[in-house]
Formats: C-alpha cells, sequence, structure tokens
C-alpha cells in the first residue's frame, strides 16, 4: 500500500489565505492608514475579498 496522497487532494491548512494588515494594504492603495483599517473591519482582512471591493470601488 502507498502512503501518498493523490495530488491535488487533501485540506488546505498548509496554504492558509493571504491576509492584509493595514499598513500593507494603505500603502499599496496609497490611502491613510486610518481608512485602511475602516476597509479591513468591513470586509474582513481576505486580500481576495479587500482586492475585489477595491476593483469594483474604483470600477
Amino acid at each position: 500500500m502507498s502512503s501518498t496522497k493523490p495530488a491535488g487532494k487533501g485540506p488546505k491548512s498548509s496554504t492558509p489565505e493571504e491576509t492584509y494588515e493595514p499598513d500593507a494594504f494603505a500603502k499599496k492603495f496609497g490611502m491613510p492608514i486610518g481608512e485602511a483599517k475602516t476597509i479591513i473591519k468591513r470586509y474582513g482582512p481576505s486580500r481576495r475579498k479587500i482586492d475585489a471591493h477595491m476593483a469594483a470601488r474604483d470600477a
């Protein structure tokens, strides 16, 4: 018997979703840190969610 798992199968706990820290987020989007903290508080620290929010905001 093989003890290896098939590729692409299993939990993704080894690669957690990337998150923003307020200072890095503020710097990336050129905004005051207070505004960055407010957005992170509202949408959570998920880079995917915040990037989508910022794309929609600029549209």
